[in-house]
């Protein structure tokens, strides 16, 4: 406990099983996971995700991915490599459905609302009501990071790293081009919606929707149409 990796592993830990706990059975194991992750939090919080085996198998598990995935990638440096490793085990995990929503997030540059993801997520292969469950286990697994805005509302983002490993994976399934045109097509609803309300009572709250749109949005729509 006297090492900041051993301790965000172990508070991490805790958000998946509260009675766990540092023991003589499982420390050096622990450690082991510590060091070969080289003290990097994003790679600490995606192993200690997994409590739900024993940190043995964590341990094992993460040694033999981090190993395999060294072999033909000597050009990137050790710690991409071991937070490459590190998304790479935990992609390996995922549903299905999980792993088609996670590439669908990386298209929100900025962040998105559950009402976002909904109108974005939810096709082919992904029903809505399926969402909001798929995301928590998303967030469950540390995949996906969530924060309460200024006014009060819960939003989710991926940090962008996570972003740019989910973005390789949506282009990979060769989906990317349609989830796009979908992510556009729920904003454009929206921002048809907020310049009505513009003119209306709620000036305000619509004036700052608006602004989000923009932020969100615009990197993304870049070529998005033709």
């Amino acid at each position: 406990m006297g090492y900041e990796a051993a301790r965000l592993f172990l508070d991490r830990a805790r958000l998946r099983l509260p009675n766990f706990d540092l023991t003589r059975e499982n420390a050096v194991a622990v450690a082991r996971v510590c060091r070969r992750l080289e003290g990097l939090p994003l790679a600490i919080e995606l192993a200690a995700a997994r409590v739900g085996v024993s940190v043995e198998q964590i341990a094992a598990r993460l040694d033999e991915s981090l190993r395999l995935l060294t072999v033909g990638t000597r050009t990137a440096s050790p710690r991409q490599q071991t937070l490459r490793g590190a998304l790479d085990w935990s992609y390996d995990l995922l549903s299905e459905p999980e792993r088609l929503l996670f590439g669908r997030l990386s298209v929100f540059a900025g962040g998105w609302t559950l009402e976002a993801i909904e109108g974005a997520g939810a096709e082919d292969g992904i029903g809505k009501q399926e969402v909001f469950d798929l995301l928590l286990r998303l967030v469950d697994k540390s995949l996906v990071a969530t924060q309460t805005s200024g006014e009060g509302e819960l939003r989710y983002g991926l940090l962008e790293p996570v972003r740019q490993y989910a973005r390789e994976k949506l282009e990979d399934s060769g989906g990317a081009e349609a989830v796009h045109r979908l992510h556009a097509r729920s904003f454009l609803d929206l921002a048809v919606e907020a310049d009505s309300e513009l003119k209306g009572p709620r000036q305000v709250k619509w004036l700052a929707v608006s602004k989000k749109i923009t932020t969100i949005c615009a990197p993304q729509w870049h070529g998005s149409w033709r």
